[in-house]
């Protein structure tokens, strides 16, 4: 494939449709068809020919007969019509370093600038892209990926000797993506495996002498920690995350989850008091937050995502009014692009509402959530559901509880047929990556 624009590209505001992304990550071509040719104006003779597809396939395609799913159909019709991999939960495309790059220098020239536009690694695209995509479909949907990418994009170059002046960049985008892969073996009950994954991230941050990532990784362990159950570890592993930050650039933001995650194990060991106190200086370093990106490999920490540790926090200390509040404050905030996200604070609140004895409330906080859980590729949601309906089961006799209880076992049902399709299963560990 040549390094010039695809002639066929479709413009950037058709993939900014929510119909049109939908599409795309349910995988109903057809369906996409007939979209860009609504609001692109795109035959579907020029489809057929920048997807190398037969018009006849195509026309089907859009009546809905038939779906693609041959990955490498799937590939092709992303290359072909330059639609970023992330958006139909692939790797990110050969192309996608190549085409910021262009776009970057051809907003330089109308600029008449004479600094250049920093270009666009395919490695950072790539954490980009999928860390886009996790938050939005879950991490069962891109796990296979991810190790993919690993395994063939990056593995080459960390073991066989191609890493070069690139090398520490190298090591760092390789350890973002094995952390990465972590949560996603996480989201899909693969604990062990994650866990394997957050140790070679740590030791691929280091090799990469990036303090701050491998402060972001034991973050994470920490966090893992806490959803196994152990939060003595968990406690320990937050203090030794915030040595790490002070043998680097001071973050706030990953300063603030590293007190979040203390605030937590904190309050699973009965310490309210202290678990407060944590909070409270996670809250202060989440108002020195920077506006600009602290760090490309390192996910954000933002004011829902403290929002979401507090309420949880509280939950865990017994602070049932306060954990509302904060439950409330998270779901408020979150943006619709963090999908899974939104849902694990709608489902907080729900228990919440359930251990303060309002059942009705806690019914009307599940049923906003129930259509926005689906299809999300994570095993967490699930299981969490499942600890809400434990919680209702008491008030089962009331007609309102009872209604809703069968929602949610008809979205149980969904969702694992959609996990079983990933892979899903806590009882099947491996090594990592």
């Amino acid at each position: 494939m040549t390094e010039s624009v695809a002639p066929h590209a479709l413009p950037e505001r058709l993939l900014d449709r929510k119909d049109v992304r939908a599409a795309l990550l349910r995988h109903d071509f057809g369906a996409f068809f007939v979209l860009a040719r609504k609001w692109s104006g795109i035959s579907y003779m020029r489809i057929a020919e920048a997807c190398d597809m037969k018009p006849e396939r195509v026309g089907k395609l859009a009546r809905g007969e038939g779906r693609v799913t041959s990955l490498e159909k799937m590939e092709q019709i992303a290359d072909g019509l330059r639609v970023p991999g992330g958006l139909i939960r692939l790797a990110p495309r050969p192309w996608e370093g190549r085409e910021s790059r262009r776009v970057s220098e051809t907003a330089r020239v109308t600029r008449s600038q004479a600094v250049p536009c920093p270009e666009v690694s395919p490695d950072l695209a790539a954490v980009r892209s999928f860390r886009a995509a996790d938050r939005q479909m879950g991490g069962g949907h891109l796990y296979a990926s991810v190790l993919h990418y690993l395994h063939h994009k990056m593995g080459p170059r960390i073991f066989g000797g191609e890493t070069g002046q690139d090398s520490p960049r190298t090591f760092q985008a390789a350890a973002s993506l094995t952390e990465m892969a972590g949560w996603m073996a996480h989201d899909t009950g693969h604990d062990q495996r994650a866990g394997d994954h957050f140790i070679k991230a740590l030791s691929l941050a280091k090799a990469g002498g990036d303090h701050a990532l491998s402060a972001n990784i034991v973050a994470s362990m920490s966090h893992l920690a806490l959803q196994t159950g152990h939060p003595d570890k968990a406690g320990s592993l937050a203090r030794a995350g915030r040595d790490h930050v002070t043998r680097g650039v001071r973050l706030p933001t990953l300063i603030a989850r590293l007190h979040a995650m203390e605030a937590r194990a904190l309050a699973q060991l009965g310490d309210g008091d202290r678990a407060r106190r944590s909070l409270a200086v996670a809250q202060k370093e989440i108002d020195k937050m920077p506006d600009t990106e602290p760090s490309p490999w390192i996910s954000s920490f933002d004011t829902p995502a403290l929002a979401s540790e507090v309420a949880l926090s509280l939950q865990d200390a017994g602070h049932l009014p306060a954990a509302v509040e904060a439950a409330e404050e998270a779901i408020a905030l979150r943006a619709g692009d963090r999908a899974r996200s939104r849902v694990f604070s709608q489902i907080t609140l729900a228990l919440i509402r359930t251990r303060q004895g309002e059942p009705e409330a806690a019914c009307e906080v599940g049923r906003g959530l129930l259509g926005d859980c689906g299809t999300l590729g994570s095993l967490r949601i699930t299981q969490q559901l499942d600890v809400l309906a434990d919680a209702l089961a008491r008030y089962c006799a009331e007609p309102t509880v009872s209604d809703f209880l069968d929602c949610l076992a008809a979205t149980r049902r969904q969702r694992a047929l959609v996990l079983a399709g990933l892979g899903a299963s806590p009882t099947h560990e491996g090594t990592a990556i």
